[in-house]
């Protein structure tokens, strides 16, 4: 079941109503979606360390940063000291930006490679692989945006507790309904609208 922009509930209408833009509101789409947790956990490619982990993880956390034009980059309410860019498609000029999921994604990916030090504090690319002090700097930096994004954002779906089959009690379900947003729609359109690499 998916829904786009439908009257009063979409993310654009929501936006509008405190003043807020993204330049990606038009395409977000809902859904309802259940949690699969994978059993066991290490089967997930998010999980471990192996080429195609790696592989899984640049393709959700490390896209291209987009472009906002002039016209609606007042809507930002951001300084105007902003970095401009120009779009080699069609030569108009505007201001690179971000989307947030995918710095997110970066600061999750982050605490994950922190876990296991013994293996990517060895390797050139990795942002662990630093002096001690601005690695602890990046992991209380992604833990803030992590932290503030989740309490933003508090999910409210639930999680029920059930018995198991050799174990006392009841324990929490979490292969749960929520209401989710359409990622690869998101990302598709992140792609679609990358600006080139640039150093900043």
């Amino acid at each position: 079941m998916s829904q786009k922009d439908t009257a009063g509930h979409s993310t654009a209408a929501l936006y509008d109503q405190f003043d807020m833009f993204s330049p990606a509101m038009h395409v977000v789409e809902y859904s309802k979606t259940k949690f699969e947790l994978p059993q066991p956990l290490e089967s997930s490619i998010y999980v471990g360390i192996s080429n195609e982990t790696e592989d899984a993880w640049m393709d959700i956390a490390y896209l291209p940063d987009q472009m906002v034009s002039m016209e609606d980059f007042p809507k930002l309410n951001m300084p105007e000291d902003a970095l401009q860019v120009t779009d080699p498609k069609t030569g108009e000029t505007g201001y690179r930006v971000g989307l947030e999921v995918f710095h997110q994604l970066h600061c999750l990916n982050m605490l994950r490679m922190a876990t296991i030090p013994e293996h990517y504090t060895k390797l050139e690319w990795s942002d662990t692989n630093d002096k001690p002090e601005i690695v602890r700097a990046h992991l209380d930096h992604c833990i803030e945006v992590l932290r503030l994004n989740l309490m933003c954002h508090s999910d409210i779906n639930v999680f029920t507790f059930h018995p198991k089959p050799g174990k006392e009690g009841y324990w929490p379900e979490y292969n749960s309904q929520h209401v989710c947003r359409n990622f690869d729609q998101i990302k598709h359109w992140a792609r679609a609208n990358a600006m080139p690499y640039a150093e900043v």
